[in-house]
């Protein structure tokens, strides 16, 4: 994931993947690196998966950016995310095979 994949919204700032799961499927990942609201950077990145999977890794990308988007528009991203200071020392988990936008 490079910079020029980098999504930001509402000082949000976020990447979209797409993990192949065993079943072949892909599930939408959203990685976030910096809040909105306090302007806090993670070192390491805030792993969201999306609750359904897809044949497509295509859909399963559309799938976590609108999630995103509803998430930080309305708010609710604040209750998923770490409070600051308490993600030091962890790391997010890491689904095997990303696929990258």
């Amino acid at each position: 994931m490079d910079q020029g994949q980098k999504h930001q919204i509402r000082g949000y700032e976020f990447h979209v993947a797409g993990a192949l799961e065993k079943d072949g499927r892909y599930r939408g990942m959203i990685l976030i690196s910096k809040r909105g609201d306090t302007q806090q950077v993670y070192a390491k990145p805030v792993l969201i998966e999306t609750a359904s999977s897809f044949k497509s890794v295509h859909a399963a990308l559309i799938e976590a950016s609108a999630y995103a988007q509803e998430l930080i528009y309305s708010g609710a991203i604040k209750a998923l995310l770490p409070a600051d200071g308490q993600l030091a020392g962890k790391q997010a988990p890491q689904p095997p095979d990303f696929v990258g936008n």
